[in-house]
């Protein structure tokens, strides 16, 4: 038999779960576009892939990622719960999709977040990392396209490291081009 006090136990954990996702529309020129957060913490933007996809299968990863982030997931213009006032080539660009981004953040009141791209939601996450790279705390890719790296000649991405890490990197990487793999 279950006791009351177990029973608002039970109750309670499924209700703290439920609480703890809050659902939005954020009413953008041309677009209302949805989006979900989780939890508290370092806040962290996850790119489901696609495009035209929603966001809605990443809900568990976001549930659980939220035990120590702030997760926000959105649905990409045009697709699940987010509505364009004109769907065409004009309103669905790589460009508008990194404004929303850069709108949402601000909306949220986030200095910086870590950005995590699955697929198509990977390239996005570079393609946003080289227009606001300030904004970018750190990025995770998953199943991605890979990085075009000629970025790397107009980011600098070693200006963060202390001169006693740049010597490390170059003495490292010197290392691996001389094929010695015994780091």
């Amino acid at each position: 038999m279950i006791k009351f006090g177990h029973l608002i136990a039970i109750i309670l954990i499924p209700l703290s779960t439920i609480l703890s996702q809050a659902n939005h529309i954020l009413n953008t020129p041309g677009a209302r576009l949805h989006y979900q957060t989780f939890g508290s913490g370092t806040p962290l933007l996850i790119l489901n892939g696609g495009p035209g996809m929603s966001s809605e299968g990443f809900i568990p990863l976001a549930q659980e990622l939220s035990k120590n982030n702030r997760t926000i997931l959105y649905d990409q213009r045009g697709t699940g719960l987010s509505k364009l006032d004109k769907t065409d080539a004009t309103t669905i660009t790589m460009d508008l999709m990194v404004e929303d981004m850069e709108t949402l953040r601000g909306h949220l009141e986030i200095e910086q977040w870590i950005v995590m791209g699955h697929s198509f939601g990977g390239i996005l996450a570079y393609y946003y990392a080289t227009k606001n790279p300030d904004r970018v705390m750190a990025m995770i890719q998953s199943s991605s396209g890979g990085m075009d790296l000629s970025l790397l000649t107009s980011l600098n991405i070693t200006s963060g490291l202390s001169s006693m890490e740049r010597d490390s990197l170059r003495f490292y990487n010197q290392k691996i081009y001389s094929g010695d793999t015994s780091y």
